[in-house]
């Protein structure tokens, strides 16, 4: 399931900005930010910019010192009580801000390995910018391979932006405590970017044009997953994330799919700078980082 609609919040020269930091060989430099962790109580509350970077009712947060990873929290769980984890690496005050989610639809594997490779990468806790990574929002249909949750519902269809009652849809938006987790989760860090991860047309999404089509196409550049184009839903598209993040986003954040292909193990060209022969999976990790660091303020 793909993801649509428009870019808000950002200029011409914003876009421009973006195209040519992206076309930068090598690591970007460190550079000190104001904080900007956002705070809500729930999936629709009002931002409010907070130093503390304190997190809302029902998300549970620890720091840890875990290889690159410095903080983690537990943002809900599943119908069968599985948690749903996000992970972060790098600077907690930057306002470049990535969220890369895994797994949506539990048969859809490669996601949850691209988690698990940007995870191992070297992010310095001062770099210029964070990732947040969240393996897989449905645990549940992970566990067995499954499409859609313990329940029975498509949470690439359970959320508020265009819902519309349909077959494994749930009853209404936001009926299911995964797709409400993520809600609150996003509200709360308001990311520049979200890529959600799937299977397995392989494609990068650029419905809605704009910075986010073209951020979309550079992931596309990056990783060498292509092409880079609109990839239609089964008719229309209702309730799906990527849509409900892009249109509800207080920072102006945009979010695109990324339909991984089946041969996410195999090595192939990578379109990261310096780096060459890399399966997929590896590639997308790489190429997610370096767009963290030039993502538009």
């Amino acid at each position: 399931m793909i993801g649509r609609g428009p870019w808000f919040g950002r200029t011409a020269s914003g876009v421009a900005a973006f195209i040519c930091a992206t076309a930068l060989i090598g690591p970007a430099q460190a550079t000190s930010v104001p904080a900007v962790q956002q705070a809500a109580t729930h999936a629709n509350s009002t931002v409010t910019r907070s130093a503390t970077a304190r997190p809302p009712a029902g998300i549970s947060c620890h720091p840890v010192a875990r290889g690159t990873i410095n903080y983690v929290c537990i943002i809900g769980y599943s119908v069968q009580h599985r948690a749903i984890v996000a992970m972060r690496q790098g600077n907690a005050s930057s306002q470049r801000v990535l969220v890369v989610n895994g797994q949506m639809h539990g048969e859809e594997w490669p996601g949850p390995l691209t988690v698990d490779a940007i995870r191992k990468l070297p992010v310095p806790a001062n770099a210029n910018f964070q990732i947040w990574t969240i393996r897989t929002i449905n645990p549940d249909g992970g566990r067995i391979g499954h499409r859609f949750t313990s329940r029975g519902i498509d949470l690439n269809g359970n959320f508020r932006f265009k819902y519309q009652h349909l077959p494994h849809t749930g009853p209404h938006a936001l009926s299911e405590p995964e797709s409400v987790a993520m809600a609150r989760f996003l509200t709360w860090v308001q990311p520049v970017l979200l890529i959600s991860l799937h299977g397995f047309s392989e494609a990068v999404d650029t419905t809605g044009g704009g910075v986010r089509a073209a951020m979309a196409r550079r992931f596309s550049a990056l990783s060498n997953i292509t092409p880079a184009h609109v990839v239609p839903c089964n008719g229309p598209c209702h309730g799906n994330m990527t849509d409900w993040y892009t249109a509800k986003s207080r920072v102006g954040g945009v979010a695109f799919t990324v339909e991984m292909p089946h041969s996410s193990q195999i090595r192939r060209h990578c379109g990261v700078p310096n780096r060459s022969l890399a399966t997929p999976i590896q590639c997308s990790a790489w190429a997610a980082v370096f767009m963290a660091a030039r993502l538009p303020l």
